[in-house]
């Protein structure tokens, strides 16, 4: 019983993960990474890994490893 609640709990936390992501698409954001370099675009896609920013018709990729924040602009 035990294990399977650690599955759920796992499964659960991946869900919000995902779902946060989706809220952003489509919208304008700002993207901090780590090394202090910000991005500013339209947050095209998301994957497990991976975000795509639009910026200037240009598609940025940006590996969530590095960012520290993505944030809507208003």
């Amino acid at each position: 019983i035990e294990m399977r609640m650690q599955s759920n709990r796992q499964e659960n936390k991946q869900k919000r993960v995902e779902d946060l992501d989706s809220e952003l698409i489509g919208k304008e954001v700002e993207v901090a990474l780590y090394d202090s370099k910000v991005f500013r675009g339209v947050l095209a896609n998301a994957s497990r890994f991976w975000i795509r920013i639009d910026f200037d018709k240009k598609p940025i990729y940006l590996n969530k490893r590095f960012v520290v924040f993505i944030r809507p602009v208003h």
